[in-house]
């Protein structure tokens, strides 16, 4: 074999090896997969929502925040006698609350615009209207098309809606896991309270619902109200509370919280000089929003009663 040959056999030794070496050389990796596409929450929305209880078909205006998963909180807000439920959302800033903490909020409607709270008020209580059930109705209906905690349901109002807060939660007491009273009073029979949390707060110069109880001059029912402290006694005793609650005063605020054993609490909130309102609502009267920039509440009451509600579930 002459020298070009063997160069031509070398060269070829030289292919052959390269070929095999680059053949057995570990495949590339392959790519990582396709990070998985975030779940499509809800947009906000705001509806009305019919049901019907019976013959009657009853109203409650909705609003879910935008992008709230299923098993938030449900707050139903209840209206004043002769109020509703779309100007209770208008004045008292439960929506924007909702929407920064992340709960539904719902405003039913009484009828004739009062709520059947126990002896209480106007043309509900005169028909004796079943409002327990058409509220107790009306979160089973949440939970099933809002997908709400059905151990996070809550009960506010103001005045008859207070008083209609009270008697839902004697007559339905796994309902809610709490309850929050501005100027109301208890006007249904309650022989066995329920276990539950609750807020209360009135003025020391409401001229409806006296705090000391009694007709008020200024009440259209004309209904002799128990006081504060006999509204608050049965839930006291239910909850299991010490006679002596922890004292928060700053005039015109005083705040009473009781230790409770029973797993829930209440908390008392007391305005010196306020009459029959819900402290920090929005008004549509100029006279009203005047006196307000003047002398602003000291505490609104919507921020104040989540506050004191929102960790609080329904006691089995």
């Amino acid at each position: 074999m002459n020298g070009a040959a063997i160069r031509w056999v070398a060269a070829l030794a030289v292919l052959v090896v390269t070929g095999v070496a680059c053949s057995s050389a570990p495949a590339p990796a392959p790519p990582p997969p396709a990070p998985a596409a975030a779940p499509v929450l809800p947009p906000a929305s705001t509806s009305t929502v019919a049901l019907a209880v019976g013959t009657v078909s009853r109203t409650a205006i909705v609003h879910r925040p935008a992008g709230l998963p299923s098993g938030a909180p449900l707050v139903i807000v209840l209206h004043g006698a002769y109020g509703s439920g779309e100007q209770t959302r208008a004045a008292t800033g439960w929506d924007a609350l909702a929407d920064r903490e992340g709960f539904v909020v719902a405003y039913p409607n009484g009828l004739w615009r009062t709520w059947n709270a126990g002896h209480c008020c106007g043309p509900a209580h005169v028909h004796n209207v079943d409002d327990v059930e058409f509220l107790h109705m009306f979160v089973d209906e949440m939970v099933t098309q809002e997908g709400i905690d059905r151990d996070r349901v809550y009960a506010v109002g103001l005045s008859n809606g207070a008083m209609m807060a009270y008697a839902w939660a004697c007559g339905r007491p796994a309902d809610l896991a709490g309850i929050g009273a501005v100027a109301g009073a208890l006007t249904a029979d309650c022989p066995n309270p329920p276990a539950v949390n609750v807020v209360a707060l009135h003025g020391t110069a409401d001229r409806n619902v006296p705090i000391h109880g009694g007709v008020g001059p200024n009440s259209v029912t004309r209904y002799n109200y128990p006081t504060l402290a006999a509204t608050l006694a049965p839930f006291l005793i239910s909850d299991r509370c010490t006679p002596a609650p922890r004292r928060n005063d700053r005039a015109p605020l005083h705040v009473s919280t009781f230790n409770c054993a029973a797993g829930a609490g209440v908390t008392v909130a007391v305005v010196d000089g306020m009459d029959h309102q819900w402290p920090g609502a929005k008004s549509s009267d100029p006279v009203r929003k005047l006196k307000d920039k003047v002398a602003p509440a000291p505490l609104d009451a919507t921020s104040f009663l989540w506050s004191h509600l929102r960790s609080s579930t329904t006691i089995s």
